[in-house]
Order: C-alpha cells, then sequence, then structure tokens
C-alpha cells in the first residue's frame, strides 16, 4: 500500500513515519509514504495557499486550486487510473461520515491513499465538487470524530495506524487483533475483555485465578463472559 499526504505542514509526519512498526513495515516494503505541500502549486511569487472568506468575517481558507493541483500531481505521479477500484482519496473534515472500524477494513484493501489534510477554516467548497465531479467512486469526506482539531495532519496519522495494523504482516502477532474491540463479527458492538501481564498481584489488585490455572476452555469461557457488549 502506497498513503500520501497533502498538507502545508509535511513536517509533522517525519516522527510518524520513522518510528515504530510504520517504520519496519516501510523496511519489508509493505507500506510506502510521500507527502506533497500544496504550496508547491501555489502561483503567486508568497506561495499564498490561503485567503479572505466570502461573506464571513473572520479566519482564512485554504484555496481550491492548490488542493485540486497537489491532488492530481499525486495521482498522474503514481500513474492511477481513475478505474482503479482500490484507491481512495479522503479528505479529513466534519463529516455526517465517521471514521470507525469498518472503514479501517475497507481502506485496509486499498492499493493507494490520499489523505487531503486541511487547515484554517478548512478549504473552499470547490475542491469537494470537482473531487466529487472527477473521482465521485474514490472520494471521501470522513470526519476522525464529533470534534475540531487545527488541522487534518493528526486526523490522518490516527486512520493510517487504524488502517495499517490490518494489513498482513504489519503486525507480527496476527492473532492480537482476531479477538479485540470494535470486531467486526460483533458489528462493532463489543469491548475486549479485561488483560493482566507479570507480576501476579498489583497494589493489592490480583489476576483472576482461572487465568493463572491453564485451564483452556475455562479460560476461553471467562473471556466471553467478560467481554463487554456496547
Amino acid at each position: 500500500m502506497k498513503i500520501s499526504y497533502i498538507s502545508i505542514f509535511p513536517e509533522i509526519f517525519k516522527s510518524f513515519l520513522t518510528t515504530s512498526l510504520i517504520a519496519k513495515a516501510q523496511d519489508k516494503k509493505l507500506l510506502s509514504f510521500e507527502c506533497t505541500n500544496p504550496r508547491d502549486f501555489c502561483e503567486d511569487k508568497h506561495k499564498q495557499v490561503d485567503d479572505e472568506i466570502y461573506g464571513w468575517w473572520t479566519g482564512l481558507l485554504m484555496k481550491a486550486q492548490p488542493l485540486i493541483d497537489a491532488v492530481e500531481s499525486v495521482i498522474k505521479t503514481n500513474k492511477l487510473s481513475k478505474r482503479c477500484k482500490r484507491r481512495r482519496i479522503v479528505f479529513l473534515s466534519p463529516s455526517k461520515d465517521v471514521f470507525c472500524q469498518n472503514h479501517a477494513h475497507e481502506f485496509a484493501k486499498m492499493k493507494h491513499i490520499i489523505f487531503v489534510c486541511a487547515r484554517y477554516e478548512g478549504i473552499d467548497y470547490r475542491f469537494e465538487q470537482y473531487m466529487i465531479d472527477q473521482y465521485p467512486k474514490h472520494f471521501a469526506k470522513i470526519s476522525l470524530g464529533k470534534f475540531i482539531t487545527l488541522g487534518g495532519e493528526v486526523p490522518a496519522m490516527t486512520m493510517t495506524e487504524s488502517i495499517v495494523r490490518l494489513i498482513p504482516n504489519v503486525i507480527k502477532e496476527e492473532n492480537s487483533r482476531k479477538d479485540e474491540s470494535y470486531s467486526i463479527e460483533k458489528n462493532m458492538n463489543n469491548l475486549e475483555y479485561p488483560q493482566y501481564t507479570r507480576p501476579d498481584v498489583v497494589e493489592g489488585y490480583k489476576v483472576p485465578e482461572i487465568l493463572l490455572s491453564g485451564n483452556t476452555k475455562k479460560i476461553e469461557e471467562w473471556k466471553m463472559e467478560n467481554t463487554i457488549p456496547l
């Protein structure tokens, strides 16, 4: 899978892409990443990517054209056909469509994901109109949750972690994600049972005896009983 970030602050991603399992997955050639700055597509000498908002008194809005050009540049550079079904252009913005585990599983099957990270008051609506018209089967406007962040970069990184952990061989112990919270098999209506490690007693709190018994059948029953429905 390849993931492209379109952001005016590409430096935000540097530590994220060179740390932990994300870095190891790149070493294994399971993932590749790139960052594209929409400022590079501004034609004025000051590379101004934002401007005042029509009909509004406060705040700045990112211009549509630099963002459109940035997305088209990524598509052209990566030689992505409009007929390619395994591609998503994800605009991080307040939306009725809120990211969840179902999205993560869907996106984990993609060949290429382009995250468009807005700043300020967002992006001129004509960017969204263009993407819907040109890429109706690939474009998605998604929110990380019902809250507002300074920009789309942190939501993009959060979604990236949720997605790439589902790609085979990114996580060494793949069985660890077969029995977890928000399971697709359980319609995301579950929270995982409590888990423990050594020592057996911490501040007077003991590991349940059944988990120390070695009785596999009883342990599985305990897990089922302690899985929390939502």
